[in-house]
């Protein structure tokens, strides 16, 4: 290695500079935006498209590991009943679910992210990430 290229680094090491990940280290994945925003009412009971925006390019597989439930409301096993819907992915961060029907007025639903992985590997943190909204009454 050069000394000034090794002394401009040994200076940003003792400078406090952040650290540069060696080749093969992953950092954990977070979910930095969200729509409908966590807790949030919405007042139309059709048309929903929830969106998840993640720190960085993802996996398209990660889409199988997500889900929309009503909250409260299972099938005949005890089992959360599940939307069916339409994942599109906008762009490498931001994943898009559309689902299908309408929802019930005054109630509570829940999109899970079970597990969801980055290009790069790295994973999820704090899996699984729930996003619980509501829904206003009927007009």
């Amino acid at each position: 290695m050069n000394k000034g290229v090794w002394l401009v680094a040994l200076g940003l090491a003792v400078l406090g500079a952040p650290a540069i990940a060696a080749a093969g280290e992953t950092h954990k994945v977070s979910i930095v935006k969200t729509s409908p925003k966590y807790g949030e009412t919405i007042p139309s009971l059709k048309g929903l498209v929830v969106e998840i925006v993640f720190s960085t390019p993802m996996d398209p597989a990660t889409q199988n590991d997500v889900s929309m439930d009503q909250r409260g409301a299972v099938d005949e096993r005890g089992e959360p009943i599940e939307f069916d819907g339409t994942y599109t992915w906008v762009n490498p961060t931001t994943l898009r679910f559309a689902p299908k029907g309408t929802l019930k007025p005054d109630s509570v639903y829940q999109v899970t992210v079970w597990s969801a992985k980055a290009k790069d590997g790295s994973e999820l943190d704090g899996v699984p990430y729930r996003l619980p909204f509501s829904t206003a009454g009927a007009k």
